[in-house]
């Protein structure tokens, strides 16, 4: 039996294991090719809708092998699969180092994609796994890689690039790879597959896909984790050449978005926390409201001002968002279907990762440029914002509102 301080222990050392994977395979497999795409595309000589096409390239190969890692995981174990898509994610960072057609970078990106598949979903499963009870704090920690991730390519990228303005992306990404390497060893070296979860005197419980497939409220937060990641991925991408070509100077550019990633870092733990006590509703309204309005002010404010809310508005929220989304698909189901119902909404983020980039190059090129593509994202965000206040009160917060009301009621009776 572990005792208490050994449990705490092994809670952080898999948080910041957790974060660290998280900054390889969302931000710098994902998120950071915003931050790279305006000198990318320099070097590559290259369009906006190719670029588009690039970003949903990682989502492709995101999408199409999901459910191939979900039952390797389910074969393998957890760490093999991990250890497999950190390893097929670092190669393809370091391919595009060294990428030198359009041609190539569509492959190393798209290995991105796939070793993202292999990697994150599995990860998160294998934390909540280890830490049921704190499933909203520990997903929050490890989505907050995330924000540490952008911070470091929002400060990296701009750097690199004054130093060298025509190999300094090639550099960026060579770093990413670097820093993939080092996250390799120490998931060899400290991560364990959780035990197989159990009832007393009972051999492990057996999962039931099927009904979590056909749960209406699972498929309802999927829906919202579409929207989710395709106006996210839209936002990450082209944010940082919208602010450009609207004239802010590059430094002040990438100075938004270290302080993006800055304030992304707390995000996720602050709103995992507090969903775990007021439920995920209640924090996914506020979150997907906030994150709405964001989009609005860089719509019709597209100056520095207007960047600088909007940077700080949907960094204190956006990685929240994940975090809550990710949470909420676990609290319809049974604690052994969990990472089944994680694995199944995920797949509907993949598909608005996989739709919004080159839906979004399209707009920016052909149809008003990068305003058009933000109103696109607002309009879905306000969706997600229906369905979220649609959604049915999670266990979590029911308690709590009941906890609330029995309080109440003792006080009244007094």
């Amino acid at each position: 039996m572990e005792t208490n301080s050994q449990t705490q222990a092994n809670l952080w050392l898999y948080c910041l294991i957790g974060i660290l994977t998280t900054v390889v395979v969302l931000a710098f497999a994902r998120l950071s090719y915003g931050v790279i795409l305006p000198f990318m595309r320099d070097g590559l000589h290259i369009t906006y809708k190719e670029a588009g096409f690039l970003g949903t390239t990682t989502s492709l190969g995101y999408v199409s092998t999901l459910i191939v890692a979900g039952i390797l995981a389910a074969k393998w174990g957890s760490k093999k699969t991990i250890l497999l898509g950190i390893s097929l994610v670092t190669l393809g960072l370091i391919g595009l180092s060294f990428t030198s057609s359009y041609v190539m970078a569509f492959l190393f990106m798209l290995l991105l994609g796939i070793g993202t598949s292999f990697t994150y979903t599995p990860f998160i499963s294998l934390l909540v796994a280890w830490f049921p009870q704190k499933r909203g704090f520990v997903i929050g920690m490890a989505t907050s890689g995330a924000g540490i991730g952008i911070l470091f390519a929002g400060i990296i990228v701009p750097f690199l690039s004054r130093l060298d303005s025509e190999l300094g992306w090639r550099f960026a990404w060579g770093t990413y790879a670097i820093i993939g390497l080092t996250v390799v060893l120490l998931t060899f070296l400290f991560i364990k597959n959780p035990p197989e979860a159990t009832e007393p005197g009972q051999h492990a419980i057996k999962t039931n896909p099927k009904e979590v497939y056909k749960n209406r409220h699972v498929i309802h937060v999927g829906l919202i984790y579409g929207i989710v990641g395709l106006t996210y991925i839209v936002q990450v991408i082209f944010i940082m050449s919208f602010m450009l070509e609207s004239g802010i100077p590059v430094k002040y550019a990438g100075q938004l978005m270290a302080l993006n990633g800055i304030l992304s870092i707390f995000s996720g733990p602050v709103w995992g926390k507090i969903s775990d006590h007021l439920g995920r509703r209640t924090s996914l309204i506020a979150t997907m409201g906030l994150v709405m309005v964001s989009m609005l002010v860089a719509l019709f404010f597209p100056t520095m001002i207007g960047f600088t809310i909007h940077t700080i508005l949907i960094s204190c929220t956006s990685t929240g968002l994940f975090t809550l989304t990710q949470a909420s698909s676990m609290d319809y189901v049974k604690p052994a279907d969990m990472p089944i119902a994680f694995s199944y909404v995920t797949f509907y983020f993949a598909v608005g990762q996989l739709v919004g980039p080159a839906f979004a190059g399209w707009l920016i090129e052909d149809w008003g440029g990068f305003k058009s593509a933000f109103l696109f994202t607002s309009i879905c965000l306000a969706v997600g914002l229906l369905l979220t206040i649609k959604l049915k009160k999670s266990a979590p917060e029911q308690a709590f509102v009941e906890t609330i009301s029995t309080k109440l009621n003792k006080q009244i009776t007094h």
